[in-house]
């Protein structure tokens, strides 16, 4: 039982390679963080924002590459 959480989670998880400048091993990072959906990403805080980029080593990116914007787009569907 303990081996299929993570299957679960995957199978809800989003594509987050379609945000800009997210490729497999930054996904892979987010993933690891509990990040696996658009909609987590748009519903972020600044303050949590400013943890993950110190925790993943991502200076700027969120804001540079306009994830949250991206992620409430693509969560919505619009």
């Amino acid at each position: 039982p303990a081996a299929a959480a993570p299957v679960a989670a995957a199978e809800g998880a989003d594509n987050l390679k379609k945000l800009t400048g997210i490729g497999p091993a930054l996904e892979k990072k987010l993933n690891g963080a509990g990040i696996t959906t658009f909609a987590q990403i748009a519903a972020l805080a600044d303050a949590q924002i400013a943890d993950l980029e110190e925790q993943l080593s991502l200076a700027g990116r969120f804001a540079k590459d306009g994830w949250v914007e991206q992620a409430k787009e693509l969560a919505t569907g619009a």
